[in-house]
């Protein structure tokens, strides 16, 4: 016998396959966006140098893979004002590619005060690459430290401000009508439209803002049990409203808030954002970060500790395994759907395909001087597959 065989085979096979961008420049890759045509974007942190003691400043990169996993072009996107991008990325109703730029970096003097990335703009590309925005990128309406974006159902962009308690909008994509939104909860770090209101997630508050696409409050913040240092939304078909409750996480915006400890869960509003379910546990979840839905609308999330992915079943109970309903964690309760090759994971989308994929965001025991993770990693076929919208 085998030693390290399984002593029974499991009941399915799921393939990973691991991506590094073509043998460097991808560093930290923090979230995906599918777009038009299919490929998978994907935004990156920091410069890339191998060794993690060495400290690197804000990536200039933007990647764009096939969906086979090949770098399109044979090289990395730059120019248009990208720098040290986290969170933050959308497609807009044109197939045009936004990023928001954080501005991530080892502290001076590892990268040098003169080297050291803004914080306050976003960057515009075309389907096909092209720079659209600026060599500073857009820096109208106030930005500080953005984080998560979305594009709205008019075709406006929005970026949360992590540091400065507000929503930075381009109305229909316009930069040169830009406003500053204060949204109502501290520490904003992603948005999302449901196709009734936007959402907007507080960590440092624990709590959900509600507005209206002007950026108007539809109710007071949502807080409770069920909301815990939240950072990714998703929306499903049916709007609605899905949350990573990081429960720990203190790190992506510059002032750091109090965590509560928890290892995380997700919870779940309705479209009205009136009734909230969970905090659903489970399934392996380990410090969610991101969370999307698949076809089907169950729910993947992105953890940012012990290298797995977590699935649960979503508000469609009829495409869930049987003898599951709405929010029952379908992946393994004690190890997540696994992966030796996952480090620490931040966004995940679900392509057109049915592919899962996630960002290797940070090392495992990682260095403030260069802590990023080197790959995005492939679940093929794990989901069903998402139509673009």
């Amino acid at each position: 016998m085998n030693p390290g065989g399984l002593p029974l085979p499991p009941a399915a096979w799921t393939l990973a396959l691991r991506f590094d961008g073509g043998g460097g420049l991808l560093s930290g890759p923090g979230n995906f966006v599918v777009g038009s045509d299919g490929d998978i974007w994907v935004n990156s942190n920091y410069e890339f140098n191998a060794d993690p003691r060495t400290p690197v400043c804000g990536s200039k990169y933007l990647f764009r893979f096939a969906p086979d996993g090949k770098l399109r072009g044979g090289r990395p996107i730059t120019g248009g004002g990208l720098s040290g991008a986290g969170y933050g990325i959308t497609r807009d109703h044109g197939g045009n590619i936004w990023v928001a730029n954080f501005g991530f970096a080892a502290p001076a003097p590892g990268c040098p005060a003169n080297l050291q990335p803004p914080h306050n703009s976003m960057s515009k590309f075309s389907p096909q690459g092209q720079a659209l925005s600026p060599a500073s990128g857009f820096t109208r309406g106030a930005m500080d430290w953005p984080q998560g974006m979305t594009t709205d159902r008019n075709g406006s962009i929005w970026a949360a401000n992590c540091a400065s308690n507000s929503l930075t909008v381009y109305p229909g994509g316009d930069p040169s009508r830009a406003r500053n939104i204060k949204v109502g909860v501290e520490q904003p770090f992603h948005v999302v439209d449901n196709g009734r209101a936007l959402f907007v997630s507080g960590l440092e508050s624990s709590s959900i803002a509600m507005l209206d696409l002007d950026g108007r409050p539809l109710r007071a913040p949502i807080t409770g049990p069920h909301v815990d240092n939240p950072l990714g939304l998703a929306t499903d078909a049916r709007g609605n409203v899905w949350i990573a409750n990081s429960g720990v996480i203190t790190m992506p915006c510059p002032d750091r808030p109090t965590g509560t400890g928890s290892f995380g869960s997700v919870s779940a509003l309705d479209p009205a954002g009136k009734r909230l379910v969970g905090p659903l546990r489970g399934g392996g979840i380990t410090i969610p970060w991101g969370v999307t839905t698949d076809g089907d609308g169950n729910v993947w999330v992105g953890n940012f500790a012990s290298k797995r992915v977590s699935k649960f079943c979503g508000a469609n109970a009829s495409t869930c395994p049987p003898g599951k309903r709405t929010g029952d964690a379908i992946s393994p309760d004690v190890t997540g759907y696994f992966f030796d090759g996952l480090t620490r994971s931040t966004g995940l989308t679900v392509d057109t395909s049915g592919n899962v994929w996630v960002t290797n965001n940070w090392k495992e025991i990682p260095l403030q001087t260069n802590p990023d993770g080197l790959q995005i990693v492939a679940l093929v076929g794990a989901a069903a597959p998402v139509a673009l919208r």
